[in-house]
């Protein structure tokens, strides 16, 4: 099969252009582009060469976008071999059928319905990458593609001043106008350092972006994430590679049909609440209203695993301490800083109060970065059975089952979730949303709904949420998948 990006999505068409405008100005990358356009425009033979040149196009473009196309220091760097092709990234080192059940999981686009997809990609995933991109050009759809590429736009971030930031937000923002899908797939941590970015460019750019950030949050764009464990993850939570990427297709790989059912028990209890209470033998006490606000049901239609049931406090409701002991590290950086064992304490909502073992310059950061980041955006239970202890991993640690998290910053803003009604805007606005979560089981964990213990020692108590206790070892033997009917339940999971 040969592929012609020309040719597959309006997209590309659109980065023709862009190019042909740029090769006719003053630049270092002329014969960059004049390559670029010629593999745009032809006929390429294999899939990675056509994402090869997806990404030399992103890159060439966010250079120019940003001004710093007569860069020389730059350009020396861009030349180097400190840039990574798409030809060098790894996969996960998995079975091809469990690399294509995750991909199927992720892709979340409707045959027929005039979607516009979206495919965020981080490092080392090419093998999911590609089943999906391969989907998307047999189906005909229409797609763009966005690589993190993080060294990459840290650097570039640093070579450029403020108005080439707000030039490239501006064609960020333009690109993302038509997207309706959004599937993400990217790593938990990445495998190698990240440039610090000078200057609070970085937030710049965040900032610049908020109309794309409201309309992720608002359901305007339908979001499916996974962030693939690394083994930078594995060594930040001090599991071995190998059982911690089995940990991970586990997770994705659970009674989803009847953990979907329980979490209806669930939320009509927590719909109808006013007050939510939790409570473990670490010292964490913290109350909550939620009186008016609604749970989302949440398995695997926007997280990749899932499960968790969520929603937001009212701003101003939080009160107590959260002791959340474990590994963190701060959403939206992807550094892999390291933040250990946090102590809040809330009144009336703020968080007044903050400490960690280790990073505690890092939370304060998170914590401080505007009016709204000191406040509650969400609160949440995890769900997944199959996980019993704290992770780092930004997509795994807030499905534990047996534990709740709360989120500084930014609530979401949508106001229907998978087809239902919900409600959990409380109307705090900040530039991050961030999760904190607190292990309920195996530290004499409880949950009160309006002072009535739904959840002891970190086990539900009502025998219709069992299934969120035990997960396939609820279900008959004979009803299992063929990998469950003999699985050793008893055996330790990270």
């Amino acid at each position: 099969m040969t592929y012609r990006l020309s040719d597959i999505s309006p997209a590309f068409k659109k980065r023709i252009n862009d190019l042909r405008a740029y090769i006719r100005e003053e630049t270092l990358y002329k014969s960059m582009l004049e390559r670029i356009l010629d593999g745009l425009q032809g006929d390429v033979e294999f899939l990675d060469e056509a994402i090869n040149l997806m990404l030399e196009t992103q890159r060439v473009l966010m250079i120019h976008d940003a001004g710093i196309q007569t860069n020389q220091e730059f350009y020396s760097y861009y030349v180097s071999n400190d840039v990574k092709s798409w030809q060098k990234q790894n996969s996960p080192p998995v079975a091809p059928d469990l690399i294509q059940s995750l991909a199927d999981k992720v892709y979340n686009m409707r045959s027929g319905q005039n979607d516009y997809g979206l495919l965020n990609i981080g490092e080392n995933v090419r093998s999911v990458v590609e089943i999906m991109i391969h989907r998307l050009i047999k189906e005909k759809e229409d797609f763009d593609v966005l690589f993190t590429d993080l060294s990459f736009k840290a650097r570039l971030l640093n070579a450029s001043e403020k108005s080439g930031i707000q030039n490239m937000a501006e064609k960020m923002i333009a690109a993302w106008e038509p997207v309706t899908r959004r599937m993400v797939v990217v790593p938990g941590l990445p495998q190698e350092d990240i440039p610090d970015v000078a200057d609070g460019k970085e937030l710049y750019l965040q900032s610049l972006l908020k109309p794309v950030r409201d309309r992720i949050m608002n359901g305007e764009i339908h979001f499916t994430l996974t962030c693939i464990p690394s083994e930078r993850d594995a060594a930040f939570d001090d599991i071995p590679y190998e059982d911690y990427l089995q940990l991970f297709f586990e997770m994705c790989d659970q009674p989803w049909d009847h953990i979907e059912t329980a979490h209806r028990f669930l939320i009509a209890q927590l719909n109808q609440a006013k007050t939510l209470r939790f409570t473990n033998n670490d010292g964490t006490d913290i109350s909550l209203s939620i009186d008016g606000m609604t749970f989302a049901n949440s398995v695997i239609a926007r997280n990749v695993p899932g499960s968790e049931v969520f929603s937001a406090p009212l701003r101003e409701s939080a009160n107590g301490k959260i002791i959340a002991k474990g590994v963190f590290s701060p959403s939206g950086t992807m550094k892999g800083e390291r933040i250990e064992d946090i102590e809040l304490t809330f009144k009336d909502g703020k968080c007044i109060e903050y400490h960690a073992r280790i990073g505690e310059d890092i939370l304060k950061k998170m914590i401080e970065t505007d009016e709204g980041s000191c406040f509650l955006g969400e609160v949440a239970i995890g769900t997944n059975p199959h996980l019993k202890r704290t992770l780092g991993n930004i997509s795994l640690v807030e499905k534990i089952g047996g534990s709740f998290h709360v989120a500084f910053g930014n609530p979401y803003t949508a106001t229907e979730y998978m087809g239902e009604p919900i409600k959990f805007d409380n109307g705090n606005r900040s530039l991050i949303h961030w999760d904190i979560t607190t292990m309920l089981h195996g530290k004499e964990g409880k949950i009160y709904v309006d002072g009535d213990l739904i959840m002891d020692h970190g086990k539900f108590l009502a025998p219709e949420l069992n299934i969120l206790n035990r997960g396939w070892d609820a279900i008959p033997v004979s009803q299992r998948p063929d990998y469950w009917k003999n699985y050793d339940f008893t055996k330790k999971k990270y």
